[in-house]
């Protein structure tokens, strides 16, 4: 049987822990939400992840691409949804403000008429964190969350984001695995006191070869080999990596076979020597690309 206590932590900035393994829930049923975060928590985890468009709001919530105009109204929806009265962390999810139609929330993305991602230019990044900061969570009695942060922002944006905030970001989360190690990004963030948390930590396996046409680290031969030498799988040997560079991971699965497995790795250490070979399978290579569905490249 698992102990939960076996579950490390890594100390924000504002003194708060954060659990190192959590499950990602981008793509899970509705239906199934309640069974699954009944079973996570029996499991042990304790750190949960969604945004404004999964339709299944947790503990960590994301601000929209449509409500970067509305930031204090998309806070107080997501709270409502989730009856509570604060939130843990709450990110920008991208740095990118598309056009507000409809209510907080519920909105989604709009479009021009050529079915391009229709974006708010009026609107800046350094506008929609000033409005994050005043959300924060100073004292017992006062804000709507303890913690600020960031999601998908590059080197560039990530040094804007330092220089002018008042208050410091704690998380940034990307796409990071062994075809996208993202090293620079990774080491720049984590010199300036901001955790990265891996979402699509195993490369998003099956679910974004089918949406996005890209290629699965988990088949990777090197990766394979390295099952053997310490009686794990490829994803336990995956999600390893990415904890012994001291990231946050969020693998995504309903199964609850698969949770237990994603959790069952806190009982082995991958080598220096290994940790080195597992460098050498980067192929810079993004799996999770939203170019197909916004009609640009948000990355060009």
């Amino acid at each position: 049987m698992i102990k939960k206590a076996t579950m490390p932590t890594l100390r924000l900035n504002n003194g708060f822990d954060m659990p190192i393994l959590g499950p990602g829930v981008w793509r899970i049923n509705k239906g199934g939400m309640r069974d699954l975060i009944i079973n996570v928590i029996k499991i042990g985890y304790r750190h949960f992840d969604c945004a404004g468009t999964f339709s299944t709001p947790l503990l960590l919530f994301l601000l929209w691409n449509s409500d970067h105009g509305h930031v204090i109204e998309a806070c107080k929806n997501s709270l409502e949804k989730l009856q509570l009265e604060y939130l843990d962390l709450y990110l920008v999810h991208f740095p990118i403000a598309s056009t507000h139609i409809g209510r907080v929330g519920t909105t989604g993305n709009t479009y021009d008429g050529d079915g391009v991602l229709d974006i708010d230019t009026t609107i800046s990044l350094e506008t929609t964190w000033h409005d994050m900061e005043s959300l924060v969570f100073w004292f017992p009695w006062v804000g709507l969350v303890r913690r600020i942060g960031i999601s998908n922002y590059d080197v560039f944006l990530t040094r804007d984001c330092l220089a002018f905030s008042k208050v410091k970001l704690a998380v940034n989360l990307i796409e990071t695995h062994p075809y996208f190690q993202r090293d620079s990004l990774v080491r720049f963030s984590q010199k300036h006191g901001i955790y990265v948390t891996a979402h699509t930590p195993l490369g998003g396996a099956i679910a974004n070869a089918k949406r996005f046409g890209s290629i699965s680290c988990l088949d990777d031969p090197v990766l394979k080999d390295l099952t053997e030498k310490y009686k794990k799988s490829v994803v336990q040997i995956v999600l390893r990596w990415g904890i012994q560079r001291n990231t946050i991971v969020i693998p995504k699965t309903s199964s609850v076979e698969r949770l237990k497995e994603n959790f069952n790795v806190f009982d082995f250490k991958i080598t220096e020597e290994d940790m080195e070979i597992i460098k050498g399978v980067d192929r810079k290579h993004r799996t999770n690309h939203p170019t197909k569905a916004w009609g640009l490249d948000p990355y060009a």
